[in-house]
């Protein structure tokens, strides 16, 4: 393996089998049409008290070590993402290490990394600098700052303290930082300008850094679908004569860039972005004015997602499939984006694209950076199985799709208050059912009186 290669070689996707209806919900909470159209959300996943972060973890990587028939004693480095605390000193991490024992390796670096939903992209950094830590070029970006958006503050509850709206403006604020950040970084290295709003081409017909699909992290699909438009809206900003960025008050949070960008590319700029979203956006951005900083109108934001709907389509939706079925993953939300993609695009349209990835975490951290799917590496060595037309070819999509079990929204809501009177509940054994598990997961049998949890795996078959 060349020192430019290193990356994501396999992902696996866990989601719990219990699922409510998003229209059931609607109905339960007297809202028709708030969840479903409102949010774009098909149905939610949801945990029993028999999984914790720990179970789940153990059953992701025992899931992926089966699969990739993966040699245990030859993994030097893993690293857990997470916000979920069910410990406030032990870590998942050495829960999973129980994985190990039977190989005896226990020269395994890394440990949680917990802010929001944000763990799990710091965790990869890190896992890609334990390799080679050369592997960071420069072509991402982060912006962090210190938020209330949404936050939990009560260690005797699961639940967060949030305040919606905030919450809302700091995703984009952060999202336009990190692609202005970014855009820069690309130029400053290889004197090449980026957009997001070119139509999907060939790989390697053109000059520019090109963003074929893009991931986001994901709390509800509409949010996506605005994001993408927010991005489009940036593009088209940064063909305004005189700079690439015009809101030159911006200088201290470094989204201004070099005149000389707009001086020699603007042109190639313009030309490549997609002529029907150029036309439709002429008259948004005319609406918007020379200051992106401000936060869009609601019809500023309908508009932008109007006419983005194409593009969006090609360039987005297929990530987005875990989001809409499974609902919000939190820390593994991007990734569920990303696993998305990679089962839902044939892999001869994937080879040498490059993924754009916004990652996201409350309170905040945020970063942008690209991936870039190898040009013959089989990726169903990635995913675990190719893409598909027909879902029901694809295994995972097939568990998604055919093999979850539907409740109605009073057993879910059982189900929430049994979660609620057993946190932190010692002694404790929770009920066992397996019909509310997939063979092969992990399961927590016990918490004892001294809150030390122990764990049992249901028989693959």
């Amino acid at each position: 393996m060349s020192a430019q290669d290193f990356g994501i070689l396999a992902l696996e996707v866990y989601f719990p089998r219990y699922y409510i209806s998003q229209s059931d919900l609607e109905v339960a909470d007297g809202c028709p049409g708030k969840y479903v159209k409102g949010l774009e959300q098909e149905s939610l996943g949801f945990c029993t008290i028999e999984e914790d972060i720990s179970s789940i973890c153990l059953t992701a990587v025992s899931n992926l070590v089966r699969r990739l028939n993966l040699d245990l004693l030859n993994v030097g480095f893993m690293e857990v993402g997470t916000e979920t605390l069910i410990d406030k000193s032990k870590s998942t991490k050495t829960v999973l290490m129980q994985l190990f024992e039977a190989c005896g390796n226990f020269d395994v670096e890394g440990i949680d990394v917990k802010n929001a939903c944000f763990g799990g992209t710091a965790a990869l950094f890190h896992a890609l600098n334990w390799l080679e830590s050369s592997a960071w070029d420069g072509l991402r970006s982060h912006h962090v700052q210190h938020k209330y958006d949404f936050y939990k503050p009560d260690m005797s509850s699961e639940y967060p303290t949030v305040d919606g709206h905030l919450s809302l403006q700091c995703y984009r604020d952060a999202l336009i930082q990190c692609y202005r950040k970014y855009k820069r970084r690309v130029w400053t290295k290889n004197q090449l300008p980026v957009v997001v709003s070119a139509p999907l081409k060939k790989p390697g017909l053109s000059s520019l850094h090109n963003i074929d699909y893009l991931c986001f992290h994901s709390p509800f699909t509409r949010l996506v679908r605005k994001a993408y438009g927010w991005l489009v809206m940036d593009d088209m900003l940064a063909l305004h004569p005189g700079s690439l960025f015009p809101d030159k008050e911006a200088a201290t949070n470094g989204s201004v860039i070099d005149d000389s960008i707009a001086e020699n590319d603007t042109n190639n700029l313009a030309a490549t972005i997609d002529d029907q979203v150029r036309t439709a956006f002429t008259t948004i951005v005319n609406g918007v004015g020379a200051d992106p900083a401000k936060q869009p109108t609601r019809d500023v934001d309908i508009r932008c997602m109007e006419a983005t709907r194409s593009l969006f389509s090609v360039k987005v939706e297929h990530s987005l499939v875990f989001a809409k079925h499974v609902g919000n993953m939190y820390t593994a939300s991007l990734y569920g984006c990303l696993a998305s993609l990679l089962f839902s695009v044939p892999e001869l349209e994937l080879r040498n694209r490059r993924i754009l990835m916004y990652s996201y975490g409350s309170g905040l951290a945020a970063a942008m950076f690209s991936l870039t799917v190898h040009a013959s590496r089989p990726l169903v060595n990635v995913v675990g199985s190719p893409a598909s037309p027909d879902r029901k070819q694809n295994p995972v999509f097939n568990r998604l799709f055919n093999q979850r079990t539907r409740l109605q929204v009073s057993e879910f809501e059982k189900i929430l208050n049994e979660r609620r009177s057993s946190h932190n509940a010692a002694p404790f054994k929770p009920p066992h059912n397996p019909g509310g598990l997939f063979p092969g997961s992990y399961f927590l049998t016990e918490v004892d009186e001294s809150h030390r949890r122990t764990y049992e795996i249901l028989p693959s078959q």
